[in-house]
Formats: structure tokens, sequence, C-alpha cells
């Protein structure tokens, strides 16, 4: 019988575990050290950060970005010659290069957790780069995740998981302007209501007639950005999104060419 993969997961929070139960469910051997233990860890731990590593083929990091450094420090000088060691923390390409310094270069791993546990339809699926990459998902392929080659470039793959955030973030930050935009207007109940029955119209054509119906009409939408102004003004709210919403359409309709547009 072969010998099962070792994996310690550093950190393991509320993606960290479910990262670590799919590895589990896959066949590895996983073990977890919190540096800051706050709650229930799903998963055997480990008493100290040593025992963790201690003959590790795999550890995975999957703190806050202002762990990361810090965990990355601690299992340097812990990290077997042939172990990898992958940074799943959602944090900047310009910290997972500072990361890469610390290790060799057949071992560091820049990585980023796409999709997990409930969010994804059969485990987690990670995004890895750098020159290790490819290596790493060779180990790990065999187990219950989905594992992706971003490129050979330490970077790219916290980049892609920023570019990703932009979009949720900011999408949940516009539902909570609008959800206060209507209870200034006296419509939230309306407003709520309306919002679900929106998403739940959505899907991929909803993203590409955003790109072109915006492009193709971006001075009437404009326009129309000048009369919901006008509305919250006499409803004394403030909006956090339209100022900025105005700027692109804007910039927009002085030809500042939208990526995947055809207009």
């Amino acid at each position: 019988m072969s010998k099962k993969i070792r994996i310690a997961v550093i950190g393991p929070g509320e993606v960290g575990s479910r990262v670590a139960v799919d590895l589990a469910e896959g066949g590895a051997d996983v073990i977890g050290f919190d540096l800051t233990p706050v709650a229930e860890v799903t998963i055997p731990a480990a008493e100290t950060i040593d025992a963790a590593v201690a003959d590790a083929d795999v550890v995975l990091s999957v703190n806050s970005s202002s762990a990361a450094l810090r965990a990355a420090e601690r299992v340097a000088p812990l990290l077997d010659s042939s172990a990898f060691y992958a940074d799943l923390n959602t944090t900047t390409p310009a910290l997972k290069k500072k990361l890469a310094e610390l290790f060799a270069a057949d071992s560091f791993v820049d990585g980023a957790v796409m999709a997990s546990g409930a969010e994804a339809d059969s485990g987690s699926h990670l995004a890895l780069a750098g020159p290790a990459a490819q290596q790493l998902i060779d180990l790990l392929t065999p187990l219950n995740v989905s594992v992706e080659l971003v490129s050979l470039t330490v970077g790219h793959a916290a980049a892609r998981n920023l570019t990703r955030s932009l979009l949720a973030k900011c999408l949940a930050g516009v539902v909570i302007d609008y959800m206060w935009a209507a209870e200034a207007l006296g419509l939230a109940d309306w407003a709520y209501d309306d919002m679900l029955r929106e998403f739940d119209a959505m899907d991929r054509s909803t993203a590409m007639s955003y790109l072109e119906q915006t492009v193709k009409n971006a001075k009437r939408r404009e326009i129309e950005m000048l009369d919901i102004v006008e509305m919250l003004e006499e409803a004394d709210y403030h909006s956090l999104f339209v100022p900025p919403t105005q700027l692109v359409y804007n910039k927009v309709y002085h030809s500042i060419k939208v990526p995947h547009s055809t207009q």
C-alpha cells in the first residue's frame, strides 16, 4: 500500500477546514495548526507548528492576509527540502513574491482558494502559480480537490483571486448602498423583493448585456444617473456608489474601450 500524502494546514479556519476535509476525504493524511486558535477545528490538530510540519509533504497556509508572513517565517526553517509550501491566503501579488523569497524556488507555490465546501459543486477548487505549481498539482490531483495551473509566475494566482474579489465585493457594496437608498425613499421592503427577483433572473447573458448595452447607451445612462442623484438628494441620501458609477459611464462615453465588448 502506498504511503498517504501528509498535508499540514496552517490556520484551518472556515475556508481552510473545508479544504482540509476535502483533502482528507480524498485520502490524504491531514493535520492542522492554528496560529491564533479562535474556533473549534474540524480536523486533527497538532499541539505545535513543529509537529504539524514534521514529515509533511505539503504545507498549506490558509490564514488572514495579516498572518501570511508570520506563518511563512515560522514554517520556512522547518520545511523538508522535498516538501511544498503553498500560500493560499487572499493577499497581494507583491506579498506572495516576498513570501517566495523565504523558500527554495521548487518549494513555494502561490495559491488561491477559488471555491470550497458548499461553494463548490464537487470539492474545493484551488488555483496555483509559480515554478513549482505543476509538481504540486500532480501531487494533489488524485485527492478530492480541483486544481488549476494559472501560470509559472508567483503572484498570478493572487492577482486572479483579488480580481475575482473586486467583482464580488463591489457587488456586495452596491447591494448595501441600494438598500440604504431604498430605505431613505421609504421603499426598503419593495426594493429588497425586487432585488431578489432581479438576481433570480440573472445568468451569463446578464453580464454580456451590462458590457454591450452600457457601451451602446452610455450617454443615456449618464443622464439617467443625474435623475437618480436628484431623487436621492431630495431624500437626503448621499450614495457612495453613484458618483464613481457616473465616472465610469463618462469614461465609456468618451470612448475608453471596454474589454470583451463588441460595441
